[in-house]
């Protein structure tokens, strides 16, 4: 399979850090943990991961290091790791701390949606009612990092009635961000409101540092689609990569011209899945590894028959052996679930 176009776009340079592909995954807090980013590096074709997002002042509070960091200290780099606050100091002693942990990137969020944050904490997406906070949020990044290279993370503004998104990164360069990555959607907009590429695109003409485009990533086409509309630097993927996390190689094969290589056959599918679930057993300890591997267990084997009825099984499990035995009930190896020929395995 060969990309319709390729875009010839160099490689990212974030600060000092110069990325291998302009191909990014987002933050997902609930998804996005150790795991998963192993998985993510051993598919290949992703320029920068990141940890879910960490809150600042919980962490510094508590005096332990959060769980989200947990051997981070020994992971293959690049790595970024996100914050959230909207306390310089609580930024600066985060980044300072996240400096010695030698992690490749700081992310400052000022683009999650959420409730709790943004109105209890007054943090994330509330932030780009403020131009001011969030530059100086980057200042103190900056000094606390040391010369790791800091970043942001926004949406087009808070509503649809407020889109500060031009302004929120002008000052985030002003500042000192080496990066902005733009969601293109406003706080206020749900995801069934498309990404508005257009708007993206005014925000990269309105800055010198890079910008990276993020919001309905889906897949090769649509990574080309956004880097055409936008003349952004790469492309973030976030919800496409936890039920296609192969899709990094697919987007950096596009860009490079080179042939698209194919998804994973269901039976290829089917034993990533078991990886999975074994590490988190192995992490979590059972049954609560089999719990927390429910919420990954229905995204994958894609366009194969019994999802569903895999998904209400693997819900109901109550232990490893249960969910291995829902695995091996619905998608039983060498089996071509499908209804087309699977590949041999790799």
């Amino acid at each position: 399979m060969h990309p319709e176009k390729s875009v010839s776009i160099p490689m990212l340079r974030l600060g000092t850090l110069e990325l291998p592909t302009p191909v990014l995954a987002a933050p997902i807090a609930g998804f996005t943990d150790a795991i998963f980013r192993r998985i993510v590096r051993d598919l290949g074709g992703c320029g920068l991961l990141f940890t879910e997002m960490v809150g600042a002042a919980g962490w510094l509070h508590s005096g332990l290091l959060p769980e989200r960091l947990a051997g981070v200290a020994d992971e293959p780099r690049p790595l970024g790791v996100q914050l959230w606050d909207r306390d310089e100091h609580m930024i600066y002693e985060a980044a300072r701390r996240l400096a010695a942990l030698r992690v490749s990137v700081i992310d400052i969020n000022c683009g999650c949606p959420k409730r709790r944050i943004m109105g209890r904490m007054a943090a994330g997406a509330s932030l780009l009612r403020d131009p001011g906070t969030v530059g100086r949020l980057v200042a103190a990044a900056v000094r606390g990092g040391e010369g790791t290279p800091v970043t942001v993370k926004i949406r087009l503004g808070p509503s649809v009635a407020a889109r500060t998104a031009g302004e929120v990164a002008r000052s985030a360069e002003a500042h000192g961000a080496a990066a902005v990555t733009v969601h293109g959607r406003t706080a206020d907009e749900n995801y069934d409101v498309p990404s508005r590429l257009d708007l993206i695109a005014e925000v990269v003409d309105a800055v010198a540092i890079p910008v990276i485009a993020n919001g309905d990533v889906q897949d090769a086409a649509s990574a080309l689609q956004a880097l055409q509309a936008t003349g952004a630097a790469g492309v973030m993927v976030a919800r496409a990569a936890v039920a296609r996390p192969w899709v990094f190689r697919e987007i950096t094969a596009a860009l490079r011209g080179e042939s698209i290589p194919a998804p994973p056959s269901p039976d290829e599918q089917r034993r990533l899945l078991l990886r999975h679930h074994a590490a988190m057993v192995a992490q979590h300890g059972d049954p609560w590894g089999t719990v927390y591997m429910r919420k990954f267990a229905c995204r994958y084997v894609l366009g194969v028959r019994g999802t569903r009825a895999f998904r209400e099984a693997a819900n109901r499990a109550q232990n490893a052996a249960e969910f291995r035995a829902a695995v091996q009930h619905f998608f039983p190896a060498g089996n071509d679930v499908s209804g087309a020929a699977a590949r041999p395995d790799a």
